[in-house]
């Protein structure tokens, strides 16, 4: 799982966010559809997001039905959603279209 500072991991399978959780203490994770005009309107913002919280944070992308375990787990109700994952502190779902502010500040890194 090699990347770039500034790339979005994508979570193909919903077991392999306990792996990057060992790797990584602070994550943003994103929960996303392609068919999502919202979801699609996000990607530039989560492109930057990644890149401000490099080497700090990861920003990680999950589509809820490949992950729905984990969107159940984490209540998540609708998409575009976020949850933040700080040191094993996981904060409430936020929805819908955020500023880059917003996505920060999420971040206890940034």
């Amino acid at each position: 799982m090699s990347q770039f500072p500034s790339s979005i991991i994508y979570l193909n399978r919903h077991e392999d966010l306990a792996t990057l959780k060992l790797r990584h203490s602070h994550i943003l994770l994103c929960f996303y559809a392609d068919w999502c005009a919202p979801c699609r309107a996000m990607e530039g913002t989560l492109i930057n997001t990644a890149f401000e919280l490099a080497e700090k944070a990861v920003v990680i992308k999950a589509d809820p039905k490949i992950s729905q375990g984990l969107a159940t787990e984490l209540g998540v109700r609708s998409i575009p959603a976020y949850v933040a994952i700080n040191d094993e502190q996981v904060s409430e779902p936020i929805y819908g279209i955020q500023t880059i502010t917003n996505l920060l500040d999420m971040m206890e890194v940034y």
